[in-house]
C-alpha cells in the first residue's frame, strides 16, 4: 500500500509545523483528550490551538483506530462480518451473538456510545466554543468527522439525534432523511469553508492545521476538500434509489465542484493508529479475525493479485498453504477448528482506512450508469477504480485483470464441515460489457468496488444492502428467533439499552414512526429499497 506511507513534508511546511510543534510539544497527548485546563487562555488562542486541540481524537475515531477491543465491537462484530470481508474463529458467547444474527447489546452499545464520546462531543465543544467563527477552516475538519460518524451511526441503527445533537433539554431523533439533509448541508458547509481558506491563504491556514491532522493528508487542504466532496458523493449514491433527483443534485454538486473528488494520487484517506492497527492485534495476539470465504472467493476465482496483498495463506495441516477464509454465521464450538485459516495481512504500520483512494471513481461509474453527469463514461470511471486499487495496493497485472471474460468466483469448500459448502456466487467476469443489462454493469461496478475499499466493512455493508451486490454467503444458521428469515440478510442493528435506557421515549417515538414500529435486525432504514 504504497501511497498510503508516501508521507513528505518539504520545504515552508516543515518549518512552520517544527515551530508550531515546539509551542505545543509539552501537550500533545491532551490534543486527543481534550483537555485545554492545562493550557493558558494565551496559549490556547495561538495561532489556532485551542480550534484544533480536538480533531486528532475525532479523527482516530471515525473507525476507531484508538484501541482493538474497541473497533472489535465497533466494526469487527457487525459491518466486517455482515460484508462477507471478515470472519472468526472465536465462538464468541456460545457462539449466539451478532455474527449468528442473535443481537448482542453488549457488543452494540459501544456503536453508540464510543462514537458518540470521542466524535460528536468533541464537535458539540467546539460548536460552543464558537470556533465555526473562530477558526472557520478548522471547525470544517470537525464538521466532516461528524458527517462520517453520523451517517455511519444512522446506516446501522437508522434514526438517531444528529441535528440537535446536544442543544435540546429534550433527546430528539431524526429521521433518516432529515439526517441526511443535514449531512448534506454540514458538507458543503464545510467545503465552503476549506475552499476559502485554500485560496485566500494556499499557505498559512493549511500549515497550521497540519500538526492536528493524524491522517496521511497532513494538512493539505485541497485533499480535505476532494474527500469532502467524495463524502457527499457517497452519501447521494446512498438515497439515489429514495430520492434520486436530490441524490443527482448532491452527486453533481460535489463531482463539478472545482476542486472534484479524490484522485489516484491523492491516495486513501486514513490514520496511523497510536499503537497498533486493530486488525493486526486482533488477528495475531488475539486470533480472534481470519478472512472470510466471500471475499476469498471473489479473489481466488478472477486470479485477483489483491489476494496476497489482502490475506495470508492457511497454516492449517488440511488446507496449508492455500487462501481460505471462514464462511459466516456458521456453527463453530471450538476456536481451533477454524484458527490457522487464512488472517488477514495487516502491520502494526498499516494505517486504518476510512475512506480508499479508488471508491470516488466506483461511485462515478454507478452515477454515469444512472445517467448523472459525471464527466465520463462508466466503463471508463469503472476501469480507472480498478487501476486505482491495483496502484494503491502496489500490484501489477492490471490490463490482463480487466480484459478478463472468463474468471468468475470460485465456490466454497469448508474442510472440516461439508454443511458450510458453498457454490459459485455469480458468473459476472471483471471485463466490461458495454452490452450487458444495466443490472449486471451495477454488480460489476458494484464487486469491484467492494474488492477496492477492503477492509472497511461497515460501508461495504451497507452498499450491499443498498444494491444487492457482492452477493454474498447467507448465514449457516440463524439464531434471531425468527425476526430474520431464514436464507434472508441483516439489516440493521436494534437500539442497545446504552440509548434506550437513557432516552427511551425518544426511541420509542423513532421506531414508530420511521421504523414501522419494529425495533427489529430486519427492519428496512429508509434508503434500503431494494
Amino acid at each position: 500500500m504504497k501511497r498510503y506511507h508516501n508521507i513528505i513534508r518539504q520545504g515552508k511546511q516543515t518549518l512552520l509545523c517544527a515551530i508550531s510543534l515546539v509551542l505545543v510539544s509539552a501537550c500533545t497527548d491532551r490534543y486527543e483528550n481534550g483537555d485545554l485546563k492545562q493550557f493558558s487562555d494565551e496559549l490556547a488562542e495561538t495561532d489556532g490551538v485551542k480550534g484544533g486541540m480536538l480533531l486528532p481524537g475525532m479523527m482516530n475515531n471515525i473507525v476507531i483506530a484508538t484501541g482493538s477491543a474497541n473497533y472489535q465491537r465497533d466494526n469487527n462484530h457487525n459491518g466486517d462480518a455482515f460484508s462477507g470481508y471478515l470472519s472468526s474463529p472465536t465462538p464468541f458467547q456460545g457462539n449466539i451473538q451478532n455474527r449468528t444474527y442473535a443481537m448482542s447489546d453488549t457488543w452494540n452499545s459501544p456503536v453508540w456510545s464510543r462514537p458518540s464520546e470521542t466524535v460528536l462531543n468533541p464537535w458539540l465543544q467546539t460548536k460552543k466554543e464558537e470556533n465555526d467563527v473562530k477558526y472557520p477552516d478548522l471547525y470544517a475538519i470537525g464538521l466532516i468527522c461528524k458527517v462520517f460518524v453520523g451517517h455511519r451511526l444512522v446506516d446501522v441503527f437508522g434514526p438517531i439525534p444528529y441535528t440537535q445533537y446536544g442543544s435540546a433539554s429534550e433527546v430528539s431523533f431524526d429521521s433518516e432523511e432529515a439526517a441526511y439533509n443535514a449531512f448534506f448541508e454540514d458538507l458543503a458547509w464545510a467545503v465552503d469553508a476549506l475552499t476559502t481558506a485554500e485560496n485566500e491563504s494556499p499557505d498559512g491556514d493549511q500549515f497550521r492545521f497540519a500538526r492536528f491532522d493524524q491522517s496521511l493528508y497532513k494538512g493539505d487542504y485541497a485533499k480535505w476538500i476532494r474527500m469532502a466532496n467524495t463524502l457527499r458523493l457517497r452519501l447521494a449514491m446512498r438515497i439515489s434509489n429514495v430520492n434520486p433527483e436530490k441524490a443527482r443534485t448532491e452527486a453533481e454538486a460535489a463531482v463539478n465542484h472545482p476542486f472534484g473528488v479524490l484522485t489516484a494520487e491523492d491516495g486513501s484517506f486514513a490514520v496511523i493508529a497510536p499503537t497498533t492497527h486493530p486488525l493486526e492485534q486482533m488477528s495475531n495476539a488475539w486470533s480472534d479475525v481470519r478472512m472470510g470465504a466471500t471475499i476469498v472467493s471473489y479473489l481466488k476465482g478472477y486470479n485477483d493479485p489483491r489476494l496476497e496483498t489482502y490475506a495470508l495463506p492457511a497454516v492449517d495441516p488440511a488446507v496449508e498453504g492455500e487462501y481460505i477464509g471462514i464462511r459466516n454465521g456458521i456453527d463453530i464450538s471450538l476456536k481451533d477448528t477454524y484458527v490457522n485459516f487464512s488472517k488477514p495481512n495487516f502491520q502494526q504500520t498499516t494505517p486504518v482506512k476510512i475512506m480508499d483512494g479508488a471508491e470516488s471513481y466506483f461511485l462515478r461509474a454507478e452515477g454515469a450508469l444512472k445517467g448523472w453527469n459525471m464527466g465520463g463514461t462508466a466503463q471508463q470511471f469503472y476501469e480507472s477504480g480498478v487501476r486505482a486499487s491495483f496502484d494503491l495496493n502496489d500490484v501489477g497485472g492490471v490490463d490482463d485483470y480487466l480484459n478478463n471474460a472468463t474468471a468468475v468466483p470460485s465456490d466454497y469448500t469448508d474442510p472440516k464441515n461439508p454443511d458450510n459448502n458453498g457454490g459459485i456466487l455469480t458468473h459476472t467476469t471483471v471485463k466490461w460489457d458495454e452490452g450487458a443489462s444495466a443490472d449486471e454493469k451495477l454488480e460489476r461496478i458494484m464487486i469491484q468496488k467492494w474488492l477496492a475499499i477492503y477492509p472497511e466493512g461497515r460501508e461495504a455493508w451497507a452498499e450491499i444492502r443498498r444494491t444487492g451486490y457482492p452477493k454474498v454467503y447467507p448465514n449457516v444458521v440463524n439464531y434471531s428467533g425468527g425476526l430474520i428469515p431464514e436464507g434472508a440478510f441483516i439489516r440493521r442493528l436494534t437500539y442497545p439499552t446504552s440509548i434506550t435506557n437513557a432516552s427511551k421515549a425518544a426511541v420509542d417515538e423513532a421506531v414508530s414512526q420511521y421504523l414501522d414500529g419494529n425495533d427489529s435486525p430486519y427492519t428496512l432504514l429508509w434508503w434500503d429499497v431494494e
